[in-house]
């Protein structure tokens, strides 16, 4: 399995080969945004450059906007 450098907390880019499917529980190989526990969350992507994006735009939404805790308040 190779590995990429974490892009995320909790998520990190792997590529699983089509023989290791069954220990990550997908069915075919290919690159997966994989969590802290070995669960693959995303994917497959056919590259580490689509999984990276992924991880980000999924990283995007769930994170709150960091502007909006630096504003200050205006009254």
């Amino acid at each position: 399995m190779d590995k990429s450098i974490d892009n995320s907390p909790g998520l990190v880019a792997v590529r699983i080969p089509d023989d290791e499917v069954d220990l990550y529980n997908v069915t075919e190989g290919g690159w997966y945004a994989i969590d802290h526990e070995d669960k693959a969350v995303l994917g497959p992507f056919e590259s580490l450059g689509e999984c990276d994006r992924a991880i980000h735009d999924r990283t995007a939404l769930v994170a709150p906007p960091a502007s909006s805790a630096t504003r200050p308040h205006v009254t």
